[in-house]
């Protein structure tokens, strides 16, 4: 089903590619009418645009991903136009450092210019909101496709994380495992139920990067005294693979064991394999698998339980 899912989203995002190549004149032989290709103006904008301290083919390359040889001929036809100068980079005698020359921040002004206008013609008939909807949008896809953050920090539960918690939850779960809504249903009355809760032992973990963006969850709630129920573990797709699910889950652990508690339960489904696989490594012990039919699907609860005491 998964991989059936991932097929579909490929699709999905080729679609796009293909509305959107022609849409922002991706396909012509001269971008803007520049006579220039969509790559080599590229590379202006980011010679024209450097600070002070200049920049490197090498520099370029990394940012914009492409060949250094065949960035190296389009700097020398740059040069040959006389929009561009090198000069030997002071800390390092074996590269040269680039930058714009008068004529070159003029070609590149119209340019920028005819960009700019572009976007506007392609946002102008869009109402202010729908503006606001399609730039977080890509803001959304950018962290998506952006690498993983090297520092994930976990935390007790700040404003909006539980709408966080019940948004995410419904959309994987839809995604993943077919549920309908009320899946998010039961979700949003154990959120609301943590919310409302006074007992020292109701505790949430949240995962976030270095840039504030959400991760992943867990929850520790009292079954009863002396026991804990972990609840709502969950991880966004990029945060999978690693480590991050463990960390919360021995997060979760220690605080149950710190609060006195001798035994920790958890539900969940038979589907979610990579996290059963996780409870059993931790120790533990499945109790209960019943098929059944939940949330507009087939599955299989299962209990959980680990004993907490030495």
């Amino acid at each position: 089903m998964r991989q059936r899912v991932l097929m579909d989203h490929v699709s999905h995002l080729r679609a796009f590619n293909r509305d959107y190549t022609v849409k922002l004149g991706l396909l012509d032989r001269s971008y803007l009418g520049s006579g220039l290709s969509l790559t080599q103006v590229r590379v202006l904008q980011e010679i024209a645009l450097a600070g002070e301290d200049g920049t490197s083919a090498r520099d370029i390359a990394s940012r914009i991903g492409t060949d250094e040889g065949y960035l190296s001929r389009i700097i020398a036809g740059f040069e040959a136009r006389g929009w561009v100068r090198r000069q030997q980079d002071p800390q390092d005698a074996r590269r040269k450092r680039l930058w714009p020359t008068q004529a070159g921040r003029a070609a590149f002004a119209p340019l920028e210019a005819a960009s700019k206008a572009m976007m506007e013609q392609l946002l102008s008939p869009v109402t202010e909101a729908g503006r606001d909807r399609i730039c977080a949008a890509l803001t959304e896809v950018q962290s998506l496709f952006a690498p993983p953050a090297g520092e994930i920090t976990i935390r007790g539960p700040e404003s909006g994380d539980l709408g966080w918690v019940l948004e995410a939850h419904a959309r994987l779960y839809a995604r993943d495992e077919g549920y309908n809504q009320e899946f998010e249903a039961v979700v949003a009355q154990i959120l609301a139920e943590f919310a409302r809760s006074t007992k020292a032992l109701d505790r949430a973990f949240i995962a976030v990067d270095s840039h504030g963006q959400r991760l992943g969850s867990t929850f520790v709630v009292e079954e009863s005294p002396g026991v804990a129920r972990l609840r709502l573990v969950l991880l966004e797709p990029q945060a999978r693979g690693r480590g991050l699910g463990k960390r919360l889950l021995d997060m979760a652990l220690e605080h149950a064991r710190a609060s006195g508690c001798h035994e920790m339960v958890l539900w969940t489904h038979e589907s979610h394999v990579a996290a059963c696989a996780m409870y059993a490594r931790a120790g533990f012990s499945l109790v209960s698998s019943q098929p059944a039919e939940a949330f507009g699907a087939k599955v299989v609860d299962q209990i959980w339980q680990k004993n907490l005491l030495p």
